[in-house]
C-alpha cells in the first residue's frame, strides 16, 4: 500500500508497447535501471506501468527495440495539478483553508461539563471563564493543573475535578460530593411542641405521651416524655419519638394601595443580530434606537454537528419597551388578590400543613385596602429536645 502512495505522488503512466520484439525492451530497460512495474503480456506485445521520469527514459530505448509505446492511462498527483493549473483561486482557496484549519485548531472551540447533576451549570462555566476557559482561549496558554487546582477551591460541593483537552475541545468533568445521610440521633431526649395548638392525633413510636388528644398545648410544652420509671425506683432514659398533629391558628395580615405603577411591556421592540465565531461577533442587522424604560433578553444559537458544538452561531438581543401604567383597586379585586396570596402562601409555606378553615377580613382605610387572615392549618407540632444525664 505505502509503495501505491509513493507511486501517486511521483504520478505513472500505463503504456503498452507492439512490435517484433518487445521482450527485448524489456531486456535493455533492465540493463539501463528503468523500472517497469506489473510487466503483463497484450496482443502484439507487452504493457506494464512506470513513472513519469522513468517513462521519458524508456523512450530511446524503445526506437532501438523497434517497437511502439502507447500511453493508455495517466495517473497522480502531478496529472492532477496539471488539469487544475490554470485555476488560481482553487490554489489559493486551498492554501487559505489549510492555513485556516491550523490557526483555528490553536483555538478552544467548545467544551461540556459532566458530572453537575445537583450544581448550577452556568455557575460553573461563570466561575470557568474567570480561570481561563471559555470559547476562543488560545489552547497554549491553558495550564490544566492550576485551573483544577482554583476550581476546586472557588467551587462548592465538589470532591474532584479534570479538565481533559481534546484537539479543539474540551471536557470538565466534576465529581460531587456525597451527600451525608442523615443519621437519628438516639440521645435521651423528650418530644415537645414548636407551636401553640390543639392536639387532634398523637402517633408514639417511643416515649411516653403527656397529654392526650384535645389537649391544648403551648409552644415548648412536653408532649412525649423520654423518661421512663423503672419498678426498682430507678429511671429509665430512651430518645422519644412521635408523630403529633395538631390544629395552629395562623394569623397574617397584607396590605395593597388603592393606586398603584407598574411597567408594562408593549409591542415596540428592537431586534440586534449577531454573528459569534468564537471570540469575533459581527452585527447582522442595523437597529437603532432606543427606549427610556426597557427590558433586554438574549437568545444565543450555535452550530451543532454530530454532538459537538461548534464555536458558530447567532446572537439576537431583543429589547422590549416598557411603559408606565396605574392601575386602581376596588374592594372585589383586592379580595382576589389577598385570596389568591394566600393560596400561594400555603403551598410554598406550609406544604405538609392541611388548611380547616379559613377566614380573612377586608378592611379599607383612606389609602388602601387590609386584610387580616386567621386561618387553621393541622400540622405535625413535635419537635424533639435533647436532655443531658448525669449520674450523682
Amino acid at each position: 500500500m505505502l509503495v501505491g502512495v509513493v507511486r501517486w505522488f511521483r504520478g505513472y503512466v500505463g503504456f503498452t508497447a507492439t512490435g517484433r520484439f518487445p521482450e527485448r525492451l524489456l531486456n535493455l530497460a533492465a540493463v539501463r535501471g528503468v523500472n517497469i512495474a506489473d510487466p503483463r503480456p497484450v496482443e502484439g506485445g507487452v504493457g506494464g506501468i512506470m513513472s513519469v521520469s522513468d517513462y521519458r527514459r524508456i523512450r530511446p530505448l524503445a526506437r532501438r527495440a523497434r517497437v511502439r509505446l502507447r500511453v493508455n492511462r495517466r495517473r497522480g498527483l502531478p496529472f492532477v495539478l496539471r488539469r487544475y493549473r490554470g485555476r488560481y483561486g482553487l490554489a489559493a482557496g486551498a492554501v487559505l483553508g489549510a492555513v485556516a484549519v491550523g490557526v483555528l485548531s490553536q483555538f478552544l472551540w467548545s467544551y461540556r461539563v459532566l458530572g453537575a447533576d445537583s450544581l448550577s451549570e452556568q455557575h460553573i462555566r461563570r466561575v470557568l471563564a474567570e480561570n481561563g476557559i471559555s470559547v476562543g482561549t488560545y489552547l497554549g496558554d491553558l495550564d490544566v493543573e492550576p485551573i483544577e487546582r482554583n476550581l476546586l477551591r472557588e467551587l462548592d460541593g465538589i470532591t474532584w475535578v479534570s479538565v481533559n483537552l481534546m484537539g479543539c475541545t474540551a471536557d470538565v468533568e466534576v465529581r460531587q460530593k456525597a451527600q451525608k445521610p442523615e443519621i437519628q440521633s438516639m440521645e435521651p431526649c423528650n418530644v415537645v411542641a414548636k407551636a401553640d395548638g390543639v392536639i387532634t392525633k398523637l402517633k408514639v413510636r417511643e416515649g411516653f405521651a403527656a397529654v392526650k388528644e384535645g389537649s391544648g398545648v403551648a409552644a415548648g410544652e412536653l408532649i412525649v416524655s423520654g423518661f421512663n420509671p423503672t419498678k426498682q425506683g430507678g429511671v429509665r432514659y430512651m430518645h422519644a419519638d412521635a408523630d403529633i398533629y395538631a390544629d395552629v391558628i395562623s394569623k397574617r395580615e397584607l396590605k395593597i394601595l388603592k393606586s398603584y405603577s407598574y411597567y408594562s411591556l408593549t409591542e415596540n421592540k428592537i431586534d440586534r443580530t449577531r454573528l459569534k465565531f468564537l471570540w469575533f461577533e459581527m452585527p447582522l442587522s442595523l437597529s437603532f434606537g432606543s427606549f427610556d424604560h426597557r427590558a433586554v433578553t438574549v437568545r444565543d444559537r450555535s452550530l451543532v454537528l454530530n454532538g459537538t458544538v461548534l464555536p458558530v452561531g447567532t446572537s439576537v438581543e431583543t429589547t422590549r419597551e416598557l411603559e408606565m401604567c396605574r392601575a386602581a383597586t376596588n374592594e372585589a379585586s383586592a379580595s382576589e388578590i389577598f385570596r389568591n396570596a394566600e393560596l400561594l402562601y400555603e403551598a410554598f409555606s406550609k406544604p405538609d400543613s392541611r388548611p380547616v378553615s379559613r377566614k380573612f377580613v377586608v378592611n379599607e382605610d383612606e389609602n388602601g385596602y387590609s386584610c387580616e387572615f386567621n386561618c387553621v392549618f393541622n400540622e405535625n407540632i413535635a419537635q424533639t429536645a435533647e436532655f443531658s444525664v448525669t449520674e450523682d
